[in-house]
């Protein structure tokens, strides 16, 4: 048996520790996690004459055998390494490691803080831009970092059985593309077609009055032939006092471009901007940060769930207490 209690600490307890979208993807018998380093703020000119221009440093990746004991491995990306005029020199917001096509994929929102012209678009970005990068192995290097031009902040991928790979960009509502990555190793990397909107904020298609004031933070997975797409948003409207929070839901869908149907229940899961992992008793898990209870707020959590006769989402979490589940053996 494998027993966890979230939150679960692996660098400390203060602010600086606070782990922020964090992402758990599984390779052979061993767990990986990125998430966004401290501190998390935007482009501020107060803060340009601290190190790294006051960005976050980086991107980290860790490992486990446990799920409750990481090991630092080594930085993917590190901004003091970096050049001057480097496109993603700050920001390293939402690092995720997606396995597709037999190659590792990081996409990651940056941008550079120092001069606007080293930016992409030649400007300041209000919430950064899009960048992926490919390795042969999950601990990197990854190389070909490349500006996806037409994507956002949050934007995440997936690979699908035919060979075929999507993004899934978060503008308020979330929108989905197929993407080409097929030229990453040349730098070339292309949105194909025109975005297609395929969940929206507003919750009134399923009789909702409760809504929040944005999507973010998508990811995309196949459970037994069908398609999950998770997103998160915050709900701040007091005039829907039961349903504030932030808040995770889910859409379903028989292909990644859609149509995409919501649950009805709106909001799915009390916590965000999550991933989906195998977990040590085979089944789908989250990695998330805590939400819900004072204890767990701003840290890396993990929970099972499952899919119901009905193809619906299920689970138990968040949870604090402590947990057992079988490992599966191989």
């Amino acid at each position: 048996m494998l027993t966890y209690a979230n939150p679960i600490f692996f660098q400390g307890r203060t602010a600086k520790d606070e782990v922020r979208d964090p992402c758990i993807v599984k390779e052979g018998n061993i767990w990986y996690l990125v998430f966004t380093v401290w501190p998390f703020r935007g482009r501020d000119e107060a803060h340009l004459h601290e190190e790294n221009e006051g960005s976050s440093p980086g991107i980290k990746l860790y490992a486990s055998t446990d799920l409750r004991n990481w090991t630092f491995v080594k930085w993917l990306v590190k901004s003091s390494e970096l050049p001057a005029d480097c496109p993603y020199k700050h920001r390293f917001w939402a690092p995720e490691i997606h396995k597709i096509g037999g190659e590792f994929y990081l996409i990651f929102t940056a941008d550079n803080w120092i001069a606007k012209h080293y930016n992409p678009a030649g400007t300041w970005g209000a919430a950064g831009y899009a960048f992926v990068g490919v390795a042969d192995r999950i601990s990197g290097p990854y190389e070909h970092l490349t500006y996806i031009q037409g994507a956002a902040c949050d934007t995440t991928l997936m690979g699908d059985a035919d060979g075929r790979a999507y993004a899934f960009i978060p503008r308020g509502d979330t929108y989905v593309q197929e993407i080409n990555l097929g030229g990453i190793h040349q730098g070339k990397v292309k949105l194909v077609g025109e975005p297609r909107k395929i969940v929206t904020a507003d919750n009134s298609d399923i009789g909702m009055a409760a809504k929040p004031d944005y999507l973010e933070g998508p990811w995309a997975t196949r459970i037994k032939g069908r398609y999950y797409l998770f997103y998160a948003g915050p709900y701040r409207d007091n005039r829907h006092a039961q349903n504030l929070g932030y808040w995770t839901g889910v859409a379903y869908a028989d292909h990644p471009m859609g149509p995409w149907r919501k649950d009805a229940r709106g909001q799915v899961f009390w916590g965000g901007h999550l991933a989906v992992f195998e977990g040590p008793d085979g089944r789908n898990w989250f990695s998330y940060r805590g939400e819900k209870h004072p204890e767990t707020r701003g840290f890396l959590c993990i929970d099972p769930f499952d899919v119901d006769e009905n193809g619906a989402i299920q689970g138990a979490g968040p949870t604090i207490t402590e947990q057992s589940v079988p490992i599966k053996r191989r």
